[in-house]
């Protein structure tokens, strides 16, 4: 499944990565991707409910089979 970055500028292939992850810091959260490359941020929040809402919505679009899924922004996920 291809992931587009909230700011469209990375898509990422989540088939060739190893992790998905929540970063909290300082009570905002990022969303990154991990792989043998490094890892990149894809996705911030202002909290960490939101990012973990938006986790959630990612696992059920691969579930459910879908080949593409675009981050929304932050104004965009109800707590």
């Amino acid at each position: 499944m291809l992931i587009r970055s909230q700011d469209k500028t990375i898509i990422v292939n989540i088939d060739n990565a190893f992790s998905i992850a929540i970063r909290d810091i300082n009570g905002a959260a990022s969303i990154y991707v991990g792989s043998q490359g490094g890892c990149c941020i894809i996705a911030e929040y202002s909290t960490k409910e939101k990012a973990m809402k938006v986790l959630d919505m990612i696992q059920g679009a691969y579930v459910n089979g879908h080949i593409d899924y675009q981050i929304p922004a932050d104004s965009e996920v109800e707590e």
